[in-house]
C-alpha cells in the first residue's frame, strides 16, 4: 500500500484552515470572559499550524501524479481527522471529551447536532459550530465535484460538470480550481443572505450564524427553539432560499452566474419547491391556513437536511420528514442523503416499466439530462439507493446496543445518516458516550455517501 505525499499535503492544508479560522476565536472568547475556551482554540491554532506547517515544508517539491485511491484516502481521512482537530475548544466548552467530539464532527459534516444549547455554549462556540458547518460544507463542494464525480465515470454521471475536467491520473489538480469556482458563489451566497437577514431586522450575530448554517444546509441555529419564536416570517424565508441554494447542484449555480444560462439542469430543485408547495397546500387545505407557511417551510428544511423546525407545534409527521431528508438534494451540494437526482432517475425508469406493461413488446429506454442511461449505470443508482436504508438499519441496531432507546436508535440513526441531526427529535445530551460515537461514525458514514466510505476503507487497506 502506498501513501502519496499529496494525500499529506491535501491533508495538511486542510489542518492549515481550520487553524486559520479558529485563530481569532481566541480574541473572541478572551473577551467573552471565557479562558477555558480560549486555551482550547490556542490548542487547536498551535497543533493545526505545527503539524500542517511541517508537512507543507516536508512536501514542498512534491509533484507526483495522485489517483483516485489517494483521494478517497484523503476524503476517508479528512472526515475522520481533521473534526478531532476542531474539537479542543468545544471540549472545554462541553467539560467532556465525547461530547465535545460529538459536536466537532456535527459541526464539519453539516449534521447539526448539538449537546449544549447555544444559551450554555456562548456566542463564540456557537459562531465556532457554525463556521465549522460552512467549511465542512465547502469541502463537501470540492470533493463531490472531483473525487466522487472521477468515481461517477462509469455510471450516470450524475457529478459531472463541465467546469471541471476530471483528470483520473491525477485527481489533485481539480482541488484548487473546485474551490476557487464553487467558493466564490458559496461566499457570495452567504454574503448575500447575511445582508438580508440584517436588512429584514434580524440581529447581526443571528444572521451571520444562519447565512452560515444555512449555505451550509446544517441545522445550526444562535438561538433554541423554533424558528417563529425568534425569527420574523420574511427572514425564515430568505433562510429557507438560503438552505435551498445549499442543496442545489452548486456547478448549475457556477453556470448561472458566470453565464446567464443553465447548461445543464436535473430538475431537483423543481422537485424540491413542488414538495414544499405542495406541504403547504395540505395544510392549508387540511388545518388552520395559518399553518400553511410553517407546513411548506418544514418541507423544505426537511428535503434540503437542514432540519430546522419552523412552528412550536411540528405541522408535518416526523416520519415523514425524515423519509424526505433520506431523499436530499442535489449531487453536488452541502445536503446529504440518496440525493434527489438519483430519486428521480429511478422514478422515470420505473415509469418506463409501468408503460411497458400496457405494451410488452416495446423497449424500456431511459434517459436523464438529454442522455440515454444504460442498464448498468441504473444499476449502481439501484444500489446507492438500497445502501442507505442498509446502513440505516445496521446504524440503528449499533445504537441499540450501545444503550439508546428503541426510537432513539432509529431516530438518531436516521437524522445522523443524512446528516440532518435537528430531525431526530432527541436530546442528545442524554446520550451515552458510546450512543454518541456510534452517532460520529454513521454521520462520517453519510457524508462520504455510504459507498464512497466503503471504497475508502478498501483502498486504505489494499494495495494499489
Amino acid at each position: 500500500m502506498k501513501w502519496s505525499p499529496r494525500f499529506f499535503r491535501a491533508l495538511a492544508w486542510c489542518m492549515i484552515f481550520i487553524s486559520l479560522a479558529a485563530l481569532p476565536f481566541i480574541l473572541f472568547a478572551g473577551l467573552e470572559g471565557r479562558g477555558d475556551i480560549a486555551r482550547g482554540f490556542t490548542v487547536t491554532v498551535a497543533i493545526g499550524a505545527f503539524i500542517g506547517g511541517i508537512v507543507l515544508a516536508g512536501t514542498g517539491r512534491v509533484n507526483r501524479p495522485a489517483g483516485a485511491s489517494a483521494a478517497l484516502r484523503l476524503a476517508f481521512f479528512g472526515w475522520v481527522l481533521v473534526p478531532l482537530l476542531a474539537a479542543p475548544p468545544l471540549i472545554a466548552a462541553t467539560g467532556s471529551m465525547s461530547s465535545g467530539i460529538f459536536e466537532a464532527y456535527s459541526a464539519l459534516t453539516t449534521t447539526g447536532a448539538i449537546i449544549q444549547s447555544p444559551e450554555e455554549a456562548g456566542l463564540s462556540i456557537t459562531l465556532w459550530r457554525c463556521i465549522l458547518a460552512w467549511l465542512g460544507g465547502l469541502g463537501s463542494l470540492v470533493l463531490a465535484a472531483t473525487v466522487f464525480a472521477a468515481l461517477d465515470r462509469r455510471g450516470v454521471g450524475l457529478r459531472r460538470t463541465y467546469l471541471l475536467t476530471v483528470e483520473h491520473s491525477d485527481l489533485f489538480t481539480n482541488f484548487g480550481r473546485a474551490l476557487r469556482r464553487f467558493g466564490a458563489i458559496y461566499v457570495g451566497v452567504t454574503l448575500a443572505g447575511f445582508v438580508l437577514l440584517v436588512v429584514l431586522g434580524t440581529a447581526p450575530f443571528d444572521s451571520l450564524c444562519l447565512a452560515l448554517s444555512g449555505i451550509a444546509t446544517a441545522g445550526l441555529a444562535p438561538q433554541s427553539g423554533a424558528l417563529d419564536v425568534w425569527l420574523s416570517p420574511a427572514a425564515q424565508g430568505v433562510l429557507a432560499i438560503l438552505c435551498l441554494m445549499g442543496a442545489w447542484n452548486m456547478a448549475v449555480q457556477y453556470d448561472l452566474a458566470s453565464r446567464r444560462r443553465i447548461s445543464r439542469g436535473t430538475g431537483e430543485l423543481r422537485a424540491m419547491l413542488v414538495l414544499g408547495l405542495g406541504a403547504a397546500l395540505y395544510a392549508g387545505f387540511t388545518g388552520d391556513i395559518g399553518q400553511a407557511w410553517a407546513s411548506g417551510l418544514d418541507m423544505l428544511f426537511a428535503i434540503t437536511t437542514t432540519g430546522y423546525q419552523t412552528a412550536s407545534t411540528p405541522v408535518l409527521p416526523l416520519t415523514l420528514l425524515v423519509l424526505l431528508a433520506m431523499a436530499g438534494g442535489s449531487t453536488i451540494s452541502t445536503s446529504g442523503g440518496i440525493k434527489m437526482p438519483r430519486i428521480l432517475l429511478l422514478l422515470r425508469r420505473a415509469g418506463g416499466e409501468l408503460s411497458s406493461l400496457s405494451h410488452p413488446s416495446a423497449a424500456v429506454r431511459t434517459r436523464f439530462i438529454g442522455r440515454p442511461v444504460s442498464d448498468s449505470a441504473l444499476t449502481g443508482v439501484w444500489v446507492y439507493a438500497l445502501a442507505y436504508p442498509t446502513a440505516l438499519g445496521l446504524g440503528a441496531v449499533a445504537l441499540g446496543v450501545s444503550g439508546a432507546s428503541f426510537h432513539d436508535s432509529w431516530a438518531v440513526s436516521a437524522a445522523s445518516l443524512v446528516n440532518a441531526g435537528p430531525l431526530a427529535g432527541v436530546d442528545y445530551a442524554t446520550l451515552s458516550p458510546v450512543t454518541l460515537a456510534v452517532s460520529t461514525a454513521i454521520m462520517v458514514l453519510g457524508r462520504l455517501e455510504v459507498l464512497a466510505a466503503a471504497a475508502a476503507i478498501y483502498v486504505i487497506f489494499a494495495r494499489d
